[in-house]
């Protein structure tokens, strides 16, 4: 098989043996500390881990909730003595391993394990992988609709995610994909809208009453579009929430911090692109919004402020501060996605 497997054990003449009976079969690697278990999936990305439950320092069951918790994908094997099998069988219980083996284990037991270990990798990784290419399609798709139904507000989302991306890493946003995927398809309802209301807009011209109701319907409408895709139940959120003003908010959710943050700096990076299109400069763009600056996430409106002068500085040219859509696609591919979250996706 091409996947590789660790074993986990403070006595190297465990893993030696290991290591010198099953190296034909499979693709092995070796750690003598649960430390030093932790540094090997860092940097190689193992299908199975197989841990002795006694080792000093770290046992083998803390050990395996943190492989757990690091890559969550790795299918985990518990190697334990008799008299350790009640709390084998509490780590079962917990999710927090496939199997355990008792010691000594016969080769042929561990063989079968280790087969039955992938062949559950393959699966997972399998589904996490058709996963992606559904969702990868269905964004494409409507980053496809939205090109041929209004061209305009393909070039307003393109400028969109390239200031949410820099916001995001200006203010050292770990995990942001569902963020970016927000800002992609933060203009996706504009395929219900009168072509005529959009050009008013974005020119900086005084809307009827009607015109900016429809305007701002435009988020309900992508949020019902994109909230039945798998794993974008929060992207749908944020689309939704994207004309929102800046509500200063405590105790929330994780999920519900994605939520509101990245609404926070999707309004941002939508009210500057609307100024800078009337046409303004950036810094009279970023003057008119610190005149409004209670609508705005404070440390959101001073990234932007950054961000543009620190562009202005600089000699980049326009065209290499662009950012197709392509990048965040790519990056939706190469990446875990993370859980669903808790969100209603009914009708």
């Amino acid at each position: 098989m091409d996947y590789a497997v660790l074993f986990v054990d403070d006595d190297v003449r465990v893993t030696s043996a290991i290591e010198r009976n099953l190296q034909k079969t499979y693709h092995i690697g070796t750690a003598g500390s649960g430390d030093e278990a932790l540094q090997a999936i860092a940097t190689d990305r193992y299908a199975v881990v197989v841990s002795d439950l006694s080792m000093p320092v770290m046992n083998g069951i803390e050990l395996l909730k943190k492989v757990k918790q690091l890559r969550p994908d790795t299918i985990r094997i518990l190697l334990t003595g008799h008299a350790d099998l009640d709390a084998a069988i509490a780590a079962v219980n917990e999710g927090s391993i496939f199997r355990f083996l008792a010691k000594p284990c016969p080769q042929e037991v561990l063989t079968r394990t280790l087969d039955a270990a992938f062949e559950q990798y393959r699966l997972v990784t399998a589904e996490r992988e058709l996963l992606h290419q559904t969702l990868m399609g269905t964004v494409a798709a409507l980053v496809g609709v939205l090109a041929n139904v209004q061209p305009l507000a393909l070039g307003r989302t393109a400028r969109i995610a390239r200031y949410v991306r820099q916001l995001a890493a200006e203010l050292k946003v770990s995990d942001r994909w569902e963020i970016e995927v927000a800002a992609m398809l933060s203009q996706v309802g504009c395929i219900a809208l009168n072509p005529d209301v959009l050009k008013k807009y974005y020119a900086g011209e005084t809307l009827s009453s009607a015109e900016r109701s429809d305007l701002l319907s435009q988020s309900l409408i992508g949020c019902g579009l994109v909230r039945r895709i798998p794993r974008l139940s929060a992207v749908a959120q944020i689309i939704e929430h994207q004309h929102d003003s800046f509500r200063q908010a405590s105790d929330l959710s994780p999920e519900a911090q994605i939520v509101t943050f990245g609404a926070q700096l999707l309004r941002v990076a939508i009210d500057f692109d609307r100024l800078i299109g009337i046409p303004l400069e950036p810094e009279a763009a970023v003057a008119v919004m610190r005149q409004n600056e209670s609508e705005y996430n404070t440390e959101a409106l001073a990234a932007l402020e950054r961000i543009e002068d620190a562009a202005a500085e600089s000699s980049v040219a326009e065209e290499d501060r662009e950012y197709p859509f392509a990048a965040i696609l790519q990056q939706i591919r190469s990446r875990r996605m993370a859980e669903p979250v808790g969100c209603d996706t009914g009708d």
